[in-house]
């Protein structure tokens, strides 16, 4: 048997192998299913198997005492049909015997209403003590020395007349004797009786203590009771007058009284009762007090005394020191006014609010290696606010913002951090042995090199030369537009020139290699092409030119390779040259 022979016998017996073991693994999934399947039908089959069961046992359960009386029922009409042959005193007793057990005997007629027939009753019951119950109305009958004063329908309410009669009766000299115990029990509220609140409940209970009454209007200050009087309204209009010649500094909204007034009608104590005009200079008395306070950051006097409403007389009193100007942090003397009832009122006032700026640091290539400068100059922001601020005799209490609006945004201030490293061999000596000291504007156009050639020497020479290896990296020398890019015929062989955004141009002549593309926008330090000799050129170098309007200008003015060395101030910006 060859070598191919061998080969075919195997892999006819690999697809023999494989097909049996398909049919093998589809013969075990077709079993399994109907193994699944079988052992479904049977759990449901048990399930009505148990359900049967379940009803079989109900149904023998409740016929039981049925299928037990019928059978003593037969027995019992044997008995009768026994008795009746033997006839006399047994068949009666036998007839008796069946209808006394039809009607009183276990499973009998009697016994079966019995047992179905009461708990039917109980429930019926129950649920008409449920319905009568819930559909009566409750309260709480007061009684209060031994007579019945009415009935309230919260506890809460008794609680709150009697703190009423506590105040009442605070005018009495003997108040201490009455007693105050009163007896507080459940009821039925029915038809003919009527529900009184706590301030009907406290004249009760007065009218009830023995003490001489009288009918008035009681004075009521955030709910303490402050007396009685005959005429409320001529207090009430005291109240308003003196809010009218109030004179509040600023644009007022709103005034009115700091405290909750009130006037109840009822039963009071004579004792309690006061005549108008004493109530209405107890309610609008003012007291000074003094106190000590510092002065604020560029507060001046004038704004302590309108602050605290003092005179200016009676603020240099106190503080003689004062006169000539206080500073911040000072301790001053001042008067506040108190009055009996604060006076609150609601100004519109307008602010103007300075925001800070913010001050970021960015690295850029526009600056060489060690030098910040500050590129954007920080500015602060203004901004108006309109709010309601509320004060109570003249002290400020809150304040509420209405509105705001922005009048200019702050300016973020934005530190330039040098990265644009390319620099000559030697700084010291790269322009005939002193450093360019020019604005900086620009930066160095290549990594190394020396000045070979400044500019107009005695070939007229239009830019700077700058002298370096073949095929070193030439640098755009500020960020720009790309406007040529390639060979040109006038001598400069490859050459780039990029036109910046502030009216300069730049040449980069005698290239090895241009690198950058016309009409690409490049950076500063961003690489454009190589150092060569192309062109009219003696000697690897880099021809480099600054324009203004098609006029050359001496590219030393805008070089500074000092600057590579020092560090500039903080607040120093770049320059260009006019």
């Amino acid at each position: 048997m060859n070598f191919l022979q061998k080969i075919g016998r195997f892999i006819t017996g690999m697809f023999v192998r494989s097909g049996l073991c398909v049919f093998k693994f589809l013969a075990a999934v077709l079993l399994g299913a109907v193994k699944t399947i079988g052992f479904v039908f049977s759990e449901i089959l048990g399930i009505f198997k148990a359900l049967g069961r379940g009803l079989a046992f109900f149904f023998r359960s409740s016929t039981e005492a049925f299928r037990s009386r019928v059978q003593l029922s037969n027995e019992l009409m044997r008995n009768i049909r026994r008795a009746k042959k033997e006839g006399g005193k047994t068949y009666t007793k036998a007839v008796l015997t069946f209808i006394g057990s039809f009607f009183f005997g276990e499973g009998g007629v009697c016994y079966t209403a019995f047992n179905y027939i009461l708990p039917i009753v109980c429930i019926a019951f129950l649920v008409s003590v449920i319905s009568y119950g819930s559909g009566q109305k409750y309260g709480i009958a007061v009684e209060f020395k031994g007579e019945k004063l009415g009935i309230i329908t919260a506890e809460a309410d008794y609680e709150r007349a009697e703190r009423d009669f506590r105040q009442r009766i605070s005018y009495s000299e003997d108040d201490d004797k009455i007693d105050l115990s009163a007896k507080l029990s459940v009821c039925v509220i029915s038809d003919g009786d009527s529900v009184i609140s706590a301030g009907q409940l406290a004249d009760e209970m007065l009218e009830a203590s023995d003490h001489e009454l009288i009918e008035a209007y009681g004075i009521y200050i955030d709910g303490k009771f402050a007396g009685a009087v005959n005429d409320h309204n001529e207090v009430q209009s005291a109240l308003d007058a003196a809010l009218l010649d109030y004179k509040p500094d600023g644009i007022v909204k709103e005034v009115s009284y700091a405290n909750k007034i009130e006037y109840t009608k009822g039963i009071y104590l004579k004792d309690s009762l006061r005549d108008e005009k004493d109530a209405i200079k107890q309610l609008t008395s003012t007291k000074e007090k003094r106190r000590v306070y510092i002065a604020g950051t560029n507060e001046t006097v004038l704004d302590v005394i309108r602050k605290f409403g003092m005179k200016i007389d009676d603020f240099n009193r106190l503080n003689p020191n004062a006169e000539e100007g206080i500073i911040p942090g000072q301790i001053l003397n001042v008067t506040e006014t108190e009055r009996f009832l604060p006076i609150q009122y609601i100004c519109e006032t307008e602010t103007l609010t300075f925001l800070d700026y913010e001050t970021i640091e960015v690295e850029t290539s526009a600056l060489n290696v060690g030098i910040r400068s500050v590129l954007t100059k920080g500015e602060r922001g203004e901004k108006v606010s309109n709010y309601e601020v509320t004060y109570i005799d003249g002290i400020e209490q809150s304040r509420k913002v209405i509105s705001s609006t922005m009048l200019k945004a702050p300016v973020v201030e934005t530190i330039g951090i040098g990265t644009y490293s390319a620099m000559p061999d030697d700084p010291q000596t790269v322009y005939f042995g002193s450093p360019m000291t020019g604005t900086g504007y620009m930066g160095w156009p290549l990594d190394g090199g020396w000045v070979s050639d400044s500019f107009i020497s005695d070939r007229n020479h239009k830019g700077l030369d700058i002298a370096a290896p073949e095929g070193t990296e030439i640098y755009a020398a500020a960020e720009g537009q790309v406007v040529s890019a390639g060979w040109n015929s006038g001598g400069y062989g490859n050459v780039v020139m990029i036109e910046h955004p502030d009216g300069y141009a730049t040449v980069y002549a005698h290239m090895i290699m241009v690198y950058a593309v016309e009409g690409q926008y490049v950076t500063k330090g961003q690489l454009i092409g190589f150092v060569g000799n192309t062109g009219n050129s003696f000697g690897n170098h880099l021809h480099f030119e600054v324009r203004c309007q098609g006029i050359c200008l001496d590219p030393a003015g805008f070089l500074n390779t000092m600057g590579m060395t020092r560090e500039m101030k903080k607040d120093e910006t770049l320059q260009l040259p006019e």
